[in-house]
């Protein structure tokens, strides 16, 4: 059962929403609109609205890439450095909701991991880096990935990691489709394999409904996915995979 965030110990992202509050009321933490790009409002922006305005996927790439570049520049200010994980804290927080998969027990742990991969990108990639906001939510989705499949059940083959569910989707990263491709263009899965993740996890498609149409039986289709997304596990963490190539 999960518990509620009342009844529990804040763990690292519920630490890093309160100090995102914080900040917000302070209005210290504004970018001047249009010297950041041509495309935002002639005025200083808060960090508020920033964090509504990147979580669009309608920004334009270059206006999204543009304010990540201003608030990566900012890090050394602690304000800013709040700003950036709580401008990034709902897709954070996906990512962990996804990879806990309801386990309680983990979730302390695994918001930890996921924020250090957050900041840990943010300290070592250069502000004027291509893709700096997908490589950033990247980086939070592999440390997360690792915990969660190091305390997983063991499994003859294959994973239970839920790997696919927690891939960062767009405009935060190439999402799924994206990741596909690179993994098939990259010989991690084969075509038959990336087609069975998509139809299953993005489509919906139960195995049951797949045996039902074919001569083999549902457990062999989840045998099968099971394998399928464990080398996706796999190459996420030996770096085989990754943003800028999903995103092409």
């Amino acid at each position: 059962m999960n518990e509620n965030v009342d009844d529990r110990e804040p763990t690292a992202l519920d630490l890093a929403g309160i100090a995102f509050d914080e900040v917000l009321t302070t209005g210290r933490c504004v970018l001047e609109g249009r010297t950041v790009h041509p495309g935002l409002p002639d005025r200083p922006l808060g960090i508020g609205e920033l964090r509504l305005l990147l979580s669009r996927r309608s920004s334009p790439p270059g206006l999204r890439a543009a304010v990540w570049r201003e608030i990566s520049l900012r890090q050394d200010d602690d304000g800013w450095l709040v700003a950036a994980v709580g401008i990034a804290l709902p897709e954070l927080r996906r990512i962990a909701d996804r990879l806990a998969a309801g386990d309680s027990q983990i979730r302390a742990d695994l918001d930890g991991e996921v924020l250090t991969g957050f900041l840990t990108a943010l300290r070592a990639i250069p502000p004027r880096a291509p893709g700096l906001a997908p490589m950033l939510t990247w980086s939070a989705f592999r440390h997360g990935l690792a915990y969660a499949f190091v305390h997983s059940p063991d499994m003859p083959t294959g994973t239970c990691v839920p790997v696919v569910a927690a891939v960062p989707p767009r405009p935060w990263g190439a999402g799924l489709g994206g990741l596909l491709g690179q993994a098939t263009r990259t010989g991690v899965l084969s075509g038959a394999q990336a087609e069975l993740i998509r139809v299953v996890r993005d489509e919906g498609v139960p195995v049951a409904v797949l045996a039902a149409s074919t001569r083999t039986p549902a457990e062999e289709w989840a045998l099968r996915l099971a394998v399928a997304e464990g080398r996706l596990v796999h190459a996420v963490l030996a770096g085989r995979l990754s943003p800028e190539e999903a995103g092409r």
